[in-house]
């Protein structure tokens, strides 16, 4: 038996959704951008740089907004790691992924409305959202606008290395959005996460 509970307010679905758009034309864009002889999704080159330049400043727009509703909301809770999370929580919920999943074992943490994620997620959405999402923003606004950067450019060594970290970090947050998306098939059910995040309902397992 399980109960449903509203954990996804309207705000937060429809970010996640921008969110998850804007990510999926970065990759696309992106993956052109570097490969242009083997991927062609937008026409030509200029276009695919023009929609990864576009979808960049319309991330930026969308991040600040997410952290701004957060804060102000106090819902950036969810995102903090408590003590229990690390010591047992974490190791749990690592176990439960790698073994207990498999034996079709009841998942070890159930989300409240005031603690929707578990150990491990709160560790990894805090790491990307609060330290590499904006290393990736602003490595590549600095990539952007080299001409208005150009200072700060030279002192950590110039454009090349600009670049290089920045497709570094976009390969990190590719393999991220692939494991997202794959762990959000690890609910009760293959799609209830999907459904959860466009209902805002999502179901409570009793254990």
């Amino acid at each position: 038996m399980s109960e449903k509970i509203y954990l996804h307010p309207i705000t937060e679905r429809i970010w996640h959704w921008i969110h998850a758009i804007l990510v999926m034309l970065l990759i696309i864009s992106g993956a052109q951008i570097h490969w242009p002889g083997s991927v062609n999704f937008f026409g030509n080159f200029s276009n695919a740089i023009s929609l990864h330049n576009w979808s960049g400043i319309l991330l930026v727009c969308d991040f600040f907004l997410w952290l701004l509703y957060n804060l102000i909301s106090k819902r950036v809770s969810h995102y903090i790691i408590r003590k229990e999370d690390i010591h047992p929580g974490m190791v749990v919920q690592a176990r439960f992924y790698a073994y207990d999943i498999f034996k079709n074992s009841p998942h070890p943490y159930s989300p409240s409305e005031d603690n929707k994620f578990n150990p491990l997620q709160k560790a990894t959405y805090f790491q990307f959202m609060f330290f590499m999402m904006p290393l990736l923003l602003i490595s590549g606004i600095l990539y952007m606008y080299p001409s208005y950067f150009s200072s700060f450019i030279s002192f950590i060594g110039g454009l090349k290395v600009v670049a290089v970290f920045h497709y570094i970090m976009a390969i990190i947050f590719t393999a991220f959005f692939v494991a997202h998306i794959y762990l959000a098939t690890t609910g009760h059910t293959v799609i209830s996460n999907f459904i959860a995040m466009i209902t805002g309902y999502e179901e409570k397992e009793e254990h």
